[in-house]
């Protein structure tokens, strides 16, 4: 089954290839999708595929991928020159190859800097001028500034550190930064940053519901899932955005712009929690017992023990502290008027995704 993609605008010439990183990973594989339905040519690097032909079945099964696609084996984020084939003859690269992994460990930092040295390196290499970057709310959300404040593109998280806890956040601030500061001074190069919240929806395969959309699949299961505020977005959206973003990068005044990619539903409190109680109504007579991976109860007792001088960061770090109860808020108003993307409903998301999960016979719903 092959989720539907809804059309955004679309550039009347496309001539040189559209090179997508991460092309086989969850938001990769909805990008190469909204390209090959809008007529692109799209070159799709992804590491071990001449072996493991498995991983990118479900790209070539793509309509338009057997005349538009080509697929290499690379895009080791690790490796120097390991993009240089698929980013050969293209004429822009969509960067969304990624890894997020929570924690405080600098070489969460590391990882994501060089990664992302690496592509722009092969970027350098094939002259390419627009490059497209899948970047992340968390390099704009902080925690040092009012409960009611509404983020827009125009804040930048400036409170995450390892030691708070948040690498993450820390990586993609970083990250982001470094795409804007490589292309800005040529004026002949651009980019843009796309920056969605948490990413649910279909998905083409298994390993999919192992990623973002794994709060779905917990849903179905009755697992615990964490509990943290966060404002979603439907995966068929955040491709429309990476690819209207990557028309307006044509037009100079597009240049370093970034955009922020969520629903038009409040901010969840307790995230994935609160989408049993949705999937729950959309699918009667069946059971979606959701428990938090942090319960509130045991949160209380928890939170004033971490401040304790010298042992309370051996209970919770501050981000945990910090960012398990505070809501995040977000515009997207930017989004929808700029990159004229329509955003689907929270009740839509979730029906679509646990339908796609289901009928594909990666999860089974209980009564």
């Amino acid at each position: 089954m092959i989720p539907a993609l809804r059309r955004g605008f679309s550039d009347a010439a496309h001539s040189a290839p559209v090179a997508v990183t991460g092309s086989s990973g969850y938001i990769g594989s909805f990008v190469v999708a909204e390209l090959l339905s809008r007529g692109y040519n799209v070159h799709a690097p992804v590491r071990g595929s001449s072996k493991k032909p498995a991983k990118v079945a479900h790209l070539q099964n793509l309509p338009g991928a057997s005349e538009r696609l080509k697929i290499f084996d690379g895009g080791d984020l690790t490796l120097d020159g390991s993009f240089d084939s698929a980013f050969d003859s293209a004429g822009a690269v969509i960067h969304t190859a990624a890894e997020v992994v929570l924690g405080k460990s600098q070489s969460i930092i590391t990882a994501s800097v060089e990664g992302t040295n690496n592509v722009l390196k092969s970027v350098d290499k094939a002259g390419i001028n627009l490059f497209v970057q899948t970047s992340s709310v968390a390099a704009i959300q902080k925690y040092n500034v009012p409960e009611n404040h509404i983020f827009t593109e125009a804040d930048w998280n400036d409170w995450s550190s390892v030691e708070k806890g948040d690498a993450y956040g820390v990586a993609k601030t970083q990250a982001e930064q470094m795409v804007h500061a490589h292309f800005a001074a040529d004026e002949k190069r651009s980019s843009i940053a796309v920056n969605p919240g948490v990413v649910i929806g279909p998905v083409f395969t298994k390993a999919h519901t192992k990623a973002s959309a794994l709060f779905l699949r917990e849903c179905i299961f009755g697992n615990k899932v964490m509990n943290f505020p966060c404002t979603f977005v439907d995966v068929r959206d955040v491709a429309i955005g990476h690819v209207n973003a990557l028309e307006k990068l044509k037009l100079p005044e597009y240049k370093g712009r970034r955009f922020v990619l969520v629903n038009d539903e409040k901010c969840m409190i307790q995230g994935g929690v609160e989408l049993g109680p949705v999937a729950a109504r959309l699918f009667p007579g069946h059971k979606f017992d959701v428990r938090p991976l942090y319960p509130e109860p045991i949160m209380k007792i928890l939170r004033p023990l971490s401040q304790i001088p010298l042992i309370g960061g051996n209970i919770m770090d501050e981000y945990q502290r910090v960012g398990q109860s505070t809501p995040v808020h977000f515009s997207n108003k930017a989004a929808r008027e700029e990159l004229g993307v329509d955003f689907r409903s929270l009740d839509t998301t979730v029906k679509e995704g646990i339908e796609s999960i289901v009928d594909q016979g990666f999860a089974k719903l209980k009564k």
